[in-house]
C-alpha cells in the first residue's frame, strides 16, 4: 500500500442505516481470547485457536480507527474477550486518541487491572466498564469458571486510584447465582462513588442460551428490589453516545445505576453501534451475525476511500431493524459472544 492511498483523505460524512439511525459507536474486539470462563459467554472448554494471520494486526487497527473517525465515529469501546491480555492495548488506546476520538472505552474482567489501569488512564481511557458479577468469592468463580474476586476487586481500586474519569461495573442478571446479591453490589458502587449497570441475559450462541433459559432476571425485577432499598431511582438523561442503558441517580450519592434490557424492552429503534472483530469482520447487530469483511479490504489495493465507502454502503444496506432474539432465535444461535465482545 503506497503512502499516498494511506494518506488520501476521508470525506467528512455521518455513517447511516435505512431507519434514521446514525452511527457514532464503534465497539473493537482485539482478540477471541479471554482468562475468564464466564458460563453465559463462553463455552467451558474456552475458545478455539485463531493464527494470529488471520487476526488484525496494530497497523491495520490503527487504520480502520482513523477511517471510523473520519467518518464521524466519535466513541470507540475496546473490547475482547478480554482486551488487557493483548500485548498493543496500549498503543491502540493511543491511536483512538491521536485520530482525535473524544470517547474512548475500554471493557474488562478486571482480573489485570491493577497493573494496567495508571497506563491504560494515560494512554486516553477515560471510560471504564468491569464486570462484576458477585461479592461471594464462591459465586464468582462459579460464574467465571474459576476467576479470582479478590484480585479483581484490587484491579477496581487501582483504577479508582488512576482516577480514570468514569468507572462503570457491569452486572449480568442470573436469577440463581446474583439475585439475592444486587443490593451488595449497588452498596459496594456507592460506597466508591462509581456507577453500576444490570444487563439482562441474551441467547447469544449454545453458552448463553442456556443460561438465560434456566436464569433470567428482567431488569424491571431488578430495579424493583433495589427501589425497595435504597428508595426511588431519579431518570437521568442518557448521552447520545454512552450506549443503551436506561439511567438513574441513586439517592445522596454521585452512583448512578443503569438498567440494558435487550430481551424485556429492546432498545433497537436508538442502536448507534457496530462492531469490529478481531479478525476483521464489521458486525451490525449484535443478535445477527451479518457483517462485512474488512480484512480482505485492508489487505489489498483499496485506498482508504474506498473501504470507507464500502463501509457506508454495508451499513446503509445491511444494518438490520432489530434482534430476533425472540422471534428467530436462530440467527443469535450463530454469535459467539467472546468473538463479539458484546
Amino acid at each position: 500500500m503506497s503512502q499516498g492511498l494511506l494518506a488520501e483523505p476521508i470525506r467528512e460524512t455521518a455513517l447511516a442505516d435505512q431507519f434514521a439511525r446514525h452511527v457514532t459507536y464503534l465497539r473493537i474486539s482485539v482478540t477471541e481470547h479471554c482468562n475468564f470462563r464466564c458460563d453465559y459467554c463462553s463455552p467451558e472448554e474456552g475458545t478455539p485457536f485463531f493464527a494470529r494471520d488471520d487476526h488484525l494486526q496494530a497497523e491495520e487497527y490503527d487504520r480502520l480507527i482513523r477511517i471510523f473517525s473520519g467518518l464521524g465515529v466519535r466513541h470507540m469501546r475496546f473490547t475482547g474477550g478480554e482486551p488487557l491480555i493483548h500485548p498493543r492495548i496500549l498503543s491502540l488506546v493511543g491511536s483512538a486518541r491521536r485520530h482525535g476520538v473524544g470517547k474512548i472505552s475500554i471493557s474488562t474482567n478486571g482480573l489485570l487491572l491493577g497493573r494496567h489501569a495508571e497506563a491504560l488512564r494515560q494512554a486516553g481511557v477515560n471510560n471504564l466498564n468491569i464486570s462484576l458479577d458477585s461479592l461471594d468469592p464462591e459465586v464468582f468463580a462459579r460464574v467465571t469458571r474459576g476467576g479470582d474476586l479478590h484480585c479483581v476487586l484490587d484491579g477496581i481500586e487501582a483504577a479508582i486510584l488512576a482516577k480514570i474519569p468514569r468507572i462503570k461495573l457491569n452486572v449480568v442478571l442470573l436469577r440463581r447465582d446474583n439475585g439475592n446479591g444486587l443490593l451488595a453490589l449497588v452498596a459496594y458502587a456507592m460506597q466508591r462513588g462509581i456507577d453500576i449497570r444490570f444487563i439482562e441475559t441474551m441467547p447469544l450462541g449454545a453458552a448463553g442460551a442456556g443460561v438465560q433459559e434456566v436464569q433470567f432476571l428482567s431488569a424491571a425485577e431488578a430495579q424493583q428490589v433495589i427501589e425497595q432499598q435504597f428508595g426511588p431511582l431519579q431518570p437521568v438523561t442518557r448521552p447520545a453516545d454512552n450506549g443503551p442503558a436506561r439511567l438513574y441517580q441513586l439517592p445522596a450519592v454521585r452512583s448512578q445505576v443503569g438498567f440494558i434490557t435487550p430481551i424485556s424492552n429492546d432498545f433497537c429503534a436508538t442502536c448507534n453501534r457496530v462492531r469490529l472483530t478481531a479478525a476483521g469482520r464489521l458486525v451490525y447487530c449484535l443478535g445477527q451475525d451479518s457483517g462485512l469483511e474488512l480484512l480482505p479490504l485492508m489487505r489489498g489495493s483499496n485506498s482508504d476511500r474506498q473501504i470507507a465507502e464500502a463501509i457506508t454502503q454495508g451499513i446503509w444496506r445491511d444494518k438490520p431493524e432489530r434482534h430476533q432474539f425472540v422471534s428467530d432465535p436462530s440467527r443469535s444461535a450463530r454469535v459467539f459472544m467472546m468473538r463479539l465482545g458484546g
